[in-house]
């Protein structure tokens, strides 16, 4: 079955993703939407020269600090868009709510250039990158999103991660409720709530649910035969099992739409 991974970074040792392009081959994984991060090695510079090595692949995600100056984060999203980036990333555990009525300028120019905006939701390691910060998990939950997504429908906001275990809820509420809200099923959280078979999973449409893995590796054929057989498991489609692993992240970053175009194009030339 083609993939599309929705949530990708740039992996270690490998700063064009040609290693980690042969693994997607592999597996059946058409594109990958990678995004930046504040570590070392998945900048914002470092996903545009993998993107650069493989536009046809790869689409890229800017991050935005939005603790920094207002005017400083626009200036970031309008230089990477300019780029070709298709995507804003945000890490609110950083210590800012998104919801904030001061980012309401940020939002107009994420939504001017048509960018879809990716969040880490819920829980951050304490570990790592994240040893001895400062860093929350209250600030980073799907419902801190809803006043920008009613004010900028034109933005469509993706929840990292399922919005995060304890948060899944306003998951769901958000995404049933409003239609540019959609959530990925990166792990842990985004596997988590669907191993646990949580209330409310059954209310879900399909469409806005996208696969996300933060790097898969050799495990993608893996993944799909368990998301499959899980989804199978409760009641869905396979034509829904597609819908999550290509067809719902291919309309969002409007892969083949040029290809429809002009085959609608020639057929009416005919």
């Amino acid at each position: 079955m083609k993939k599309i991974d929705i949530h990708m970074h740039v992996p270690p040792n490998d700063p064009t993703l040609e290693k980690y392009l042969r693994i997607m081959d592999k597996h059946e994984v058409e594109a990958a939407l990678v995004h930046a991060t504040p570590f070392e090695g998945q900048g914002n510079d470092d996903v545009l020269r993998a993107v650069k090595a493989h536009p046809d692949r790869l689409f890229g995600s800017v991050h935005a600090d939005l603790r920094r100056p207002i005017r400083e984060c626009n200036s970031i999203v309008r230089r990477y868009a300019d780029e070709g980036f298709r995507s804003i990333k945000l890490f609110p555990n950083l210590g800012f709510d998104p919801n904030e009525e001061r980012f309401e300028p940020f939002w107009a120019v994420v939504e001017k250039r048509n960018l879809l905006c990716l969040s880490h939701c819920g829980w951050l390691t304490d570990k790592g990158p994240f040893a001895g910060q400062r860093i929350t998990s209250l600030l980073s939950t799907p419902l801190h999103f809803e006043c920008p997504a009613r004010r900028f429908p034109g933005i469509r906001f993706i929840f990292g991660h399922f919005g995060g275990g304890a948060s899944y809820l306003e998951t769901i509420t958000l995404v049933t409720r409003l239609a540019n809200c959609y959530a990925d099923t990166c792990p842990g959280w985004g596997r988590w709530v669907f191993e646990q078979r949580m209330p409310g999973l059954g209310t879900l449409d399909f469409s806005k649910i996208l696969y996300g893995t933060d790097g898969a590796g050799d495990a993608y054929s893996r993944q799909e035969r368990w998301w499959n057989k899980t989804f199978l498991s409760m009641h869905r489609t396979r034509e829904d099992c597609r819908r999550h692993m290509y067809d719902n992240a291919a309309a969002l970053l409007g892969i083949g739409q040029k290809t429809r175009i002009s085959e609608r194009s020639d057929h009416a030339k005919t």
